[in-house]
């Protein structure tokens, strides 16, 4: 296709309101035009996440299709649902969407469980109490870099040492003497 053609392609995608003819003819585009995502994003002025989401709606199955055209299912659901892999998870969650009623966050919390094996539990720490570990830690080693970061399905605590050998292995010593004692509670 010439750019010319391409323009107008994309000129008529932008303007259709139908998302599953929208991401089929995305994809043609895409594919006929060897094109990448950000590049078509950009010429769309859409972030190329959303035109990953729109895209992952042509592997949606038949019956959910139908679902969203008959109202069953709104499309937040179908972009949430589109990440799984197998169609079998996505009819899976589709019918928990139609029997229990779940949310999209719920939604989101089932496709997670499924692609991670992992259940969010719990409640995040507190700023304050994240902030007060950091600053105590820096109290007593000020060449010490913290920092945490916390999803739904993972923490993570990165640390960085800085000075020479000497000192580093000094606290990667007594962090690891540390870390040995931890790994023992944690098999008990």
């Amino acid at each position: 296709m010439a750019d010319e053609e391409i323009t107008k392609a994309l000129e008529t995608i932008k303007a259709e309101k139908d998302m599953f003819q929208k991401a089929r003819m995305l994809r043609d585009v895409i594919h006929m035009n060897q094109m990448r995502i950000i590049d078509v994003a950009k010429r769309l002025s859409m972030k190329s996440s959303y035109i990953c989401h729109i895209l992952r709606l042509n592997k949606l199955p038949d019956i959910i299709v139908d679902g969203y055209y008959a109202r069953l299912i709104s499309l937040s659901h179908l972009f949430v649902i589109s990440r799984l892999k197998e169609k079998q998870d996505m009819v899976s969650i589709y019918e928990k969407v139609l029997s229990e009623n779940i949310t999209v966050l719920q939604a989101e919390e089932e496709v997670r469980s499924i692609l991670y094996s992992v259940r969010s539990e719990g409640t995040y720490l507190k700023k304050e109490e994240i902030q007060k570990f950091i600053d105590d830690i820096k109290k007593k080693h000020k060449s010490v870099g913290i920092k945490i970061v916390q999803t739904r399905i993972k923490s993570k605590l990165s640390l960085e040492l800085k000075g020479n050998l000497a000192k580093t292995n000094t606290l990667l010593k007594s962090l690891m003497r540390y870390l040995e004692a931890w790994k023992g509670d944690e098999q008990s």
